[in-house]
């Protein structure tokens, strides 16, 4: 992708004002020098930031509760317990920082 061909990063205000608080602010923090800073760093290892979310039926969009990931099977996404996630087949793709830890928030299956 060259510089003059941008993909939006910046949601309209309206969608942003219809996202619960916590993820209001996720997406207002990508449009600061610190979080840009963050991304231009991860770049080099070939890594990008995330929202951790899911969706509910009939609310949209919600924050990932601490004890849930996203897990993609066989081109399928669905949130389970993290308890739930089978560590031998499945590979960490996203992380967040939780209680002082860094966790896994979404895996996928191996390819076999």
């Amino acid at each position: 992708m060259t510089k003059g061909n941008k993909v939006k990063t910046k949601i309209d205000e309206k969608t942003l004002s219809n996202l619960p608080e916590s993820l209001q602010i996720a997406q207002k923090a990508i449009e600061t020098g610190e979080v840009q800073e963050i991304i231009k760093q991860l770049a080099k290892y070939n890594l990008g930031v995330c929202m951790p979310h899911m969706h509910i039926e009939n609310k949209g969009f919600v924050e990932l509760p601490k004890d849930m990931i996203q897990v993609e099977r066989q081109l399928v996404t669905s949130f389970v317990h993290s308890s739930e996630v089978d560590e031998k087949t499945m590979i960490p793709v996203v992380w967040r920082y939780i209680d002082g830890v860094v966790v896994s928030a979404s895996s996928c299956r191996m390819c076999e």
